[in-house]
């Protein structure tokens, strides 16, 4: 019969066990669930608190405090079934928020902006059933609706069902007052019928929700004539057109307003898009807070819509925000539209959109990024043109794009251009070209840079001594690596430490393991060691140069007795992720035999185990 695990589960199962037994490791028990169900409601009532919304701990604190309450089957309020379901929506968890929601038991009214924002969230996500059950529950207990919840609703059920389905949940909401903008639905409507080719539908949508009192404004006419110009149907298309002049209204900009902010407050990014691109492609006006928000929203779901509504703005002469560029330019890099943001700030540029150097680096760092070099670079000189310093930022980012494409030769002039201009380079600007340098293997440029910034004045950090120092080991040149390294020793021990362990990693990578154990055995007695003693041994344990392991372990017992007994407990626990048992055996039984470690019965277990 086959083992219930997989040997090597098991066996990797069984050290981790040891591991953890030997190091005397202790995991924290889990918090005690809240005593009494009024309690547990205002405990989570705090958590969900708005101002915590934006915390990035809030949701995990969330979810943990009901899966403790489920753990200790604690009988949850009503309203805290609604509460929870608002949160968990609130934070994009709508299979969670559902599930809360549905347990809500059928004599508590549910609020209904809850409601509304989960039949919202239900149709733009094209659960339909689950929406019309929660559309069916807020018309049994009278919950009222809103645009966003209804219009929402309606144009998903129309893009699935049609016209008719759409018009019988019209019917069933008559009796609904204010709280839903009819005309919006209606162009909400008309909408998604249009995106699925259903023109005829949103032709006799018009005049029949016109007749139920939702009369379509100018922006559902222009939808449904756009919709027959695409089909190359012109009779059509006129006719819609008279028919808006005579039985349309004018468009109210705040009611627009209103639901394109509430759709983005709760998430349905694609539907407030969709809206907002009938109006912005019908020429109606919209605010430019709203375009702002619209465009930093729909970037990361729909890049070619934000720069169309970001087009818009700049063609009603009207400036994005700063808010508003970055994340749109962060959207272009992600999908790959470098063309297009230089397309875009070309227009910026020419209408007077940069008047200081930082929005001049902005345009230089973003370009940078999407790897248009050539494009970056006239923009540094167009600022130079107008007797504006381009600032060290500036050059760096465009650096940063020089080595990131490999371009090395323009790289190197455009740092000799740096100090024809007069402008020094900082420790940024060195870093960016010593990692390249050293990642190509270009030795002698790397010493160059090293030296030269040393004696500009300008003082390496970490990534700086890790750089030279990784590529020194790749080359077998250890005596230089150990120099450039207790330089990094001189100027500050804490950095020192931090360069210790990937030196030591890089030597043991390269089989330098000698060098190694020199290195750690010489060390000043204010550099922080432990965590690259314990990586030594391990490396050494690994290749099974047990020998020499010992011999280090017996020189950590001589000269670090302080901190031997912690080191010795962290190698055996890092110990259980060997790839091989054979060489942890040797290692634990030298170990055992001198008397070096205290508790080693897990490990020995493991070892009669292995011999069985």
């Amino acid at each position: 019969m086959a083992p219930p695990w997989p040997a090597p589960r098991l066996l990797l199962l069984r050290r981790l066990a040891a591991a953890r037994a030997i190091s005397g490791r202790a995991y924290p028990p889990p918090s005690a669930p809240t005593s009494t169900p009024e309690a547990f409601h205002a405990h989570l009532a705090s958590l969900a608190a708005p101002s915590r919304a934006g915390h990035p701990a809030t949701l995990p604190s969330l979810l943990a405090a009901l899966a403790r309450a489920r753990a200790a089957r604690l009988p949850l309020l009503p309203a805290t079934r609604a509460l929870a379901a608002s949160a968990l929506l609130r934070h994009g968890r709508l299979p969670d928020a559902l599930a809360h929601f549905s347990l809500l038991p059928d004599s508590a009214a549910p609020p209904a902006p809850l409601c509304n924002s989960l039949l919202a969230a239900l149709a733009s996500s094209g659960s339909l059933a689950a929406a019309r059950k929660v559309f069916g529950r807020m018309l049994a207990s009278a919950a009222e609706l809103d645009t966003v919840g209804f219009g929402v609703f309606a144009k998903s059920v129309g893009r699935r069902d049609g016209l008719d389905e759409v018009l019988r949940l019209v019917d069933a909401v008559h009796h609904q007052g204010d709280s839903i903008n009819k005309s919006v639905v209606a162009a909400m409507v008309v909408d998604g019928l249009c995106r699925e080719r259903r023109i005829e539908d949103a032709w006799r949508a018009l005049e029949d929700m016109r007749l139920r009192g939702w009369k379509p404004d100018f922006v559902a006419y222009r939808i449904v004539s756009e919709g027959f110009r695409l089909s190359e149907r012109a009779e059509e298309e006129g006719r819609i057109l008279k028919q808006k002049r005579k039985l349309g209204v004018a468009p109210r900009k705040e009611d627009h307003r209103e639901v394109l902010l509430a759709l983005v407050s709760g998430r349905q990014i694609s539907d407030a898009k969709e809206m907002a691109e009938a109006i912005v492609l019908g020429d109606f006006p919209i605010d430019d807070d709203v375009l702002n928000l619209l465009v930093c929203s729909v970037s990361e779901v729909d890049a070619d819509a934000a720069i169309m509504f970001c087009k818009f703005m700049i063609g009603k002469e009207r400036f994005p925000s700063i808010q508003m560029i970055v994340q749109l330019c962060e959207g272009l890099c992600k999908n790959g539209k470098g063309d297009e943001m230089w397309e875009m700030f070309r227009v910026l540029l020419d209408k007077g959109y940069c008047t200081s150097e930082r929005d001049y680096h902005l345009v230089v760092s973003f370009l940078g990024k999407a790897g248009k070099v050539r494009e970056a670079y006239d923009v540094i000189k167009e600022l130079k043109r107008k007797k504006l310093d381009p600032g060290i930022s500036s050059y760096n980012s465009l650096m940063v794009a020089l080595c990131r494409n490999d371009l090395l030769r323009p790289a190197k002039k455009l740092w000799d251009e740096m100090f024809t201009s007069g402008c020094s380079p900082n420790l940024q600007t060195y870093n960016i070209l010593i990692t390249k340098f050293a990642e190509i293997g270009e030795s002698e440029q790397v010493q160059q840079l090293f030296d030269h910034m040393v004696l500009k004045g300008v003082a390496p950090d970490s990534t700086t001594y890790t750089s030279v120092i990784t590529m020194l080991c790749q080359e077998n040149k250890y005596e230089q690596a150990e120099e450039i390294f207790n330089k990094s020793v001189a100027q500050d021990p804490k950095l020192a430490s931090s360069v210790l362990t990937v030196f030591v990693i890089a030597l043991c990578k390269q089989g330098g393991f000698k060098a190694a154990v020199g290195v750690m055995s010489s060390l000043p007695s204010n550099i922080e060691s432990f965590n690259s003693h314990v990586i030594l041994l391990k490396c050494l344990t690994d290749v099974e140069e047990i020998e020499m392991a010992s011999e280090h372990i017996k020189w950590l017992r001589r000269y670090c007795s302080s901190a031997f007994q912690n080191i010795m407990n962290e190698l055996m626990a890092s110990l259980s992720t060997s790839a091989s048992l054979q060489p942890v055996r040797k290692l634990v039984c030298y170990l055992h035999s001198q008397g070096l470690v205290n508790e080693v019965g897990p490990w020995m277990k493991l070892i009669e185990d292995d011999y069985a």
